[in-house]
């Protein structure tokens, strides 16, 4: 019987990217890759996720900064199950989806993500309730843009307080800022950091 197919998803916080995995999906920094991922810690051809008979497997490509399956550094191959995730280079998290699993993973209900339109945080699927105040809601979107990238303190001040000179904000006032943020997700989600501090530089966001 034929397989039914499965996916790759890229998570962000304003949403997701699928792609259709036929016999074989390329990923890598060329941009003829079916998968093409701009950050040049990314081989150029980095990894392939292989259809076969018992189903798909990762196979990387020789990359010069590896390739990982749920933590584990793929030697070779590895075979995918349903909801695993893979990470590129230490830097791009792809996750696995099989569309033969008995209850395929569904993001909606995982992580933290954001809608511009309705300036909507949502974690686990929850929208936050009452909505995040102005400069929340921008702190939270400055670092969702950056896609997991840390962002320097400069800047989040730069777009939370595009009024003020950088200089007349205090790091005081920037970390309860972001003490308020954290409070506010972890009513919905204890059991995951999602603002992280990155010490001397700045903060970065883990929408998992």
């Amino acid at each position: 019987m034929a397989r039914e197919g499965a996916l790759i998803v890229k998570r962000a916080a304003s949403g997701t990217t699928e792609w259709t995995i036929d016999d074989e999906l390329v990923i890598g920094r060329d941009p003829g890759c079916d998968i093409a991922l701009t950050d040049r810690q990314v081989s150029r051809l980095h990894a392939r996720i292989v259809r076969d008979e018992s189903g798909y497997r990762v196979v990387d490509a020789g990359s010069k900064n590896g390739t990982w399956v749920n933590g584990l550094e793929v030697v070779g191959a590895h075979r995918l199950t349903d909801g695993d995730e893979i990470t590129v280079a230490a830097r791009v998290k792809l996750y696995f989806v099989d569309a033969e699993a008995t209850a395929p993973l569904t993001f909606e209900d995982r992580g933290l993500r954001i809608d511009p339109e309705t300036l909507t945080v949502y974690v686990r699927g929850v929208a936050l309730d009452p909505p995040l105040s102005g400069p929340q809601w921008e702190l939270v979107r400055v670092l969702a843009e950056a896609e997991g990238a840390v962002v320097t303190r400069d800047e989040i001040v730069e777009r939370v307080w595009p009024d003020v000179h950088s200089g007349g904000v205090s790091e005081d006032a920037l970390d309860a800022l972001v003490r308020r943020v954290r409070r506010r997700i972890a009513e919905e989600d204890r059991d995951h950091s999602y603002i992280v501090t990155v010490r001397g530089y700045g903060f970065r966001l883990d929408s998992v």
